[in-house]
């Protein structure tokens, strides 16, 4: 976003704007040492904050050069954190008033934010817009529901009232938090797909900047770390989910894909590990008539050497529609496989290696990185204690899954996890999910009627 304030103008801006302070605003302090008022901050970017002076005033840009930062991060943490990530890279939605910015003396309960959409929160990242609806209880994990040809996921799931519908299991069980988008008009397909659905390629930060946005609104910053699981269907639906899994495999519980293609992103070591489901069906050319060499066949069969905790969901006899049965099969797929990836509450990382008492500085190291004269290590490590770290998902143990036969429905125990499987064989991860599995395969599978 380019700062509105012409550059020639920057340095004067705070000496000018002394005057126009109001009786309820944000004080921020300028490089000079002046103080200024403002009524609301509007957004972090890379180049600067913008913002309001006066309630109908116009927006205004201030580049970061022309703020004391010693000074933001004393005095308005809110702030100075999203300074940290616009230095990133990322643009911030804040809204931030005084009523926002302030530090109460006593905790206070959040007032809740104005809602777009009766019952979800919504933020705006770039051109992409997300909602959220929070469980009853506080919640453990995100489900991203991601679903349609051409990004409007949204309209699919904005009836949905909290812990009730097709989604509750997941909120009610769970205590998931659900999140859609919109990806909105004025962009044709093509767009839609390179600049959103290949998320590989970097918008999958918007979805983890939105987290960021809504952990803002809601006043809990662990929000926005919390593992997340994934619910794909359609062209864009399925292809942003695939393409998400292999870029931030450390933040992902389960997902499935189903009757998508454009799964382009090459796989990792980490991301492997991920349970995914792949939806296809038996007489399904979506992928063909979208002009992508990457559905689910091809590339499970690509990347079975690397022994990936993915499971063939080939749909008996299926075509390239979306189902009722599909819809079955993934979610209960998910409700079985997220509680197993679920890290218990209140665990802890995996703590880091202590260094050796005594270990000689290394190599190259600056004098501003060993203690000073007279100050143990202990003490400096006390000054600046290291950020808290997130407890990743519970790796997956293949020993208590089994292998399916794809043609036959055939399931029989796992003896050897770190064995390549055959063709057209496939990973099942646990016995609940096994049994749902053969009778999917073999078109036995009848799901409920909707309520």
């Amino acid at each position: 976003m380019k700062v509105s304030v012409p550059r020639i103008f920057a340095c004067f801006l705070f000496a000018s704007l002394l005057s126009l302070g109001t009786a309820s605003a944000i004080t921020l302090t300028g490089s000079n040492g002046r103080a200024v008022e403002f009524h609301i901050i509007r957004s972090a970017t890379p180049k600067g904050i913008t913002a309001q002076v006066v309630p109908d005033g116009p927006i205004l840009g201030i580049p970061w050069e022309k703020l004391d930062l010693a000074a933001l991060e004393a005095d308005q943490k809110i702030l100075y954190d999203a300074y940290l990530r616009a230095k990133e890279g990322e643009t911030i939605e804040l809204n931030l008033d005084e009523t926002m910015a302030a530090e109460p003396a006593e905790p206070e309960a959040p007032k809740p934010p104005p809602n777009k959409y009766m019952g979800w929160l919504d933020t705006k990242v770039g051109a992409v817009e997300f909602m959220l609806q929070l469980p009853a209880a506080k919640p453990r994990g995100i489900l991203v529901i991601s679903l349609d040809d051409f990004g409007d996921a949204f309209r699919y799931v904005m009836g949905h009232e909290k812990g009730n519908g097709v989604w509750s299991d997941f909120q009610n069980k769970h205590d998931l938090a659900l999140l859609s988008y919109s990806l909105g008009r004025g962009r044709s397909d093509s767009e839609k797909l390179e600049n959103f659905a290949l998320s590989h390629k970097g918008s999958g930060k918007t979805l983890l900047t939105a987290l960021q946005n809504f952990a803002t609104k809601i006043k809990e910053p662990a929000f926005a770390d919390l593992p997340i699981a994934l619910y794909g269907a359609g062209r864009t639906g399925s292809a942003f989910v695939y393409n998400f899994v292999q870029s931030h495999p450390e933040r992902v519980l389960a997902a499935t894909v189903s009757k998508g293609a454009f799964y382009d992103a090459e796989p990792t070591e980490a991301s492997v590990k991920v349970p995914m489901l792949f939806v296809w069906g038996e007489y399904c050319n979506n992928a063909e008539r979208w002009g992508s060499e990457n559905s689910a066949a091809p590339i499970l069969a690509k990347y079975a050497a690397m022994k990936p905790n993915w499971t063939n969901g080939r749909e008996f006899r299926g075509r390239d529609d979306q189902n009722l049965l599909v819809e079955y099969m993934a979610k209960q797929y998910l409700l079985e496989v997220i509680p197993t990836r679920m890290p218990e509450e209140g665990a802890a990382p995996p703590p880091a290696p202590e260094p050796k008492p005594d270990a000689p500085a290394e190599e190259g190291k600056s004098a501003e990185e060993k203690p000073a004269e007279g100050e143990s290590a202990e003490e400096t490590k006390a000054e600046s204690p290291p950020e808290p770290e997130i407890p990743e998902p519970v790796e997956l143990d293949r020993s208590k899954g089994s292998v399916g036969t794809i043609e036959t429905g055939e399931v029989v125990k796992i003896t050897d996890p770190a064995a390549e499987l055959g063709p057209g064989e496939t990973f099942l991860p646990n016995a609940k999910v096994a049994a749902l599995w053969k009778k999917y395969i073999l078109g036995e599978l009848e799901p409920p009627a909707p309520k």
